[in-house]
């Protein structure tokens, strides 16, 4: 058990994460579930969250330059102050269009903290414990979710929300200070935006492509809780879902960690394969019972799949030449870039098929797995040939 906790800087970004998801699942849980149920059509959510990282991706750059002068952890501590915003228009504003402004505006804002977790562990974490950290990281990750989800519940189906956002506060607040522990100022980087956008332009790199096929997972995973929602027509029964789901994703992860530090192509090979199988589901039942244990291995083997693949980016960055926090930023940028593109063309397409969206969202995801895993080994071979 003591590779888990090596150092004391792990305990920091285990402590860091289960902080920030535990503050921020209200946003990232419930978003579209949340604006589906004030009236927005779906293809306007799509159209709002491409808006969202489009913002993003153009402030992403920011964080190489301004972390070189107040550190990474206020860089985390201005970002979470956007979250704190957009959570109480969420909780309190009457007025949906400005809600959708807040939400655009301070979820683009947060890409100034967007590359601090890849920069933080690029740093740190020691390759041969990589996979059980990032076993340990996603833990801490669900179980701040897992206990948030119940709280958001509790406080949706109340109309209690006051003891909601103070904890919102409390926990963003709290992610900063045990960030200042593991705090430090990257090297100065003259025109960072121009140099992040060059190198992300003209860079033959397959890491900026694995970060940009990435972005139908977080595109499924954003959206498959309001396809539940919609499915079972239930805030209730729905909240339910999600949280069994969270709970059971913890013994997997456990597994898997030990298994990517023994054999991490094997790994990816085996979470890809399952991930094809559990999103594939999705296209062949709207059976309500069907969909909600779906669920809950969508959501089990989501975060097994993001710690095998999330090792193999990591090891991609500490084995690569080019500067870690120079790489996070552009990882960032070419997914907040991809994601706009997808998510407009999908906001158009949504347009005249509703909620038949949904089928190519699954369909782009199972095509991203696919790529991933192939571009993957493709970039730790040329690596490989390189060192030898």
């Amino acid at each position: 058990m003591k590779e888990y906790f090596y150092k004391k800087e792990y305990k920091y970004m285990y402590l860091s994460i289960f902080y920030y998801n535990f503050a921020n699942a209200l946003i990232e849980t419930f978003g579209t579930v949340m604006l589906y149920k004030a009236g927005l059509p779906i293809y306007l959510i799509l159209l709002i969250y491409g808006l969202r990282f489009l913002i993003t991706g153009l402030i992403t750059p920011l964080f190489i330059t301004i972390s070189h002068r107040i550190g990474i952890a206020k860089c985390i501590l201005i970002s979470n102050i956007f979250s704190i915003i957009n959570s109480y228009f969420m909780l309190y504003s009457e007025s949906i269009y400005a809600n959708i402004a807040i939400f655009v505006i301070a979820m683009g804002c947060m890409g100034l903290s967007n590359p601090s977790s890849d920069a933080l562990s690029s740093r740190y974490v020691e390759n041969e414990h990589r996979g059980r950290f990032n076993s340990v990281y996603f833990i801490s990750k669900i179980l701040g979710t897992v206990l948030a989800s119940c709280l958001v519940a509790w406080g949706v189906i109340s109309d209690n929300n006051i003891i909601v956002f103070s904890l919102i506060i409390v926990f963003f607040i709290l992610q900063y200070i045990v960030t200042i522990k593991i705090d430090y100022k990257p090297d100065n980087k003259a025109n960072a935006f121009k140099t992040s956008i060059k190198y992300l332009v003209r860079s033959k790199s397959k890491y900026k492509i694995i970060y940009a096929l990435r972005t139908n997972h977080i595109i499924e995973r954003l959206f498959i809780p309001m396809y539940l929602y919609i499915i079972l027509q239930d805030f209730a029964m729905f909240s339910v879902v999600i949280i069994v789901s969270l709970l059971f994703q913890i013994i997997t992860i456990i597994l898997i960690g030990k298994y990517a530090d023994k054999n991490l192509k094997k790994s990816n090979n085996l979470v890809s394969s399952i991930r094809i199988v559990i999103t594939a589901i999705y296209l062949f039942t709207k059976n309500k019972m069907i969909i909600s244990c779906n669920k809950t291995l969508s959501d089990n083997f989501e975060k097994v799949y993001e710690t095998s693949i999330q090792t193999s980016i990591q090891n991609i960055i500490k084995k690569s030449t080019e500067d870690n926090e120079l790489l996070s930023a552009v990882g960032q940028m070419s997914l907040c870039f991809t994601e706009v593109l997808v998510f407009s063309l999908l906001a158009f397409v949504s347009k005249f098929i509703g909620e038949k969206i949904f089928y190519i969202i699954f369909i782009l995801s199972i095509i991203s797995t696919v790529a991933i895993n192939f571009y993957i080994k493709s970039e730790n071979k040329t690596k490989d040939k390189i060192n030898c």
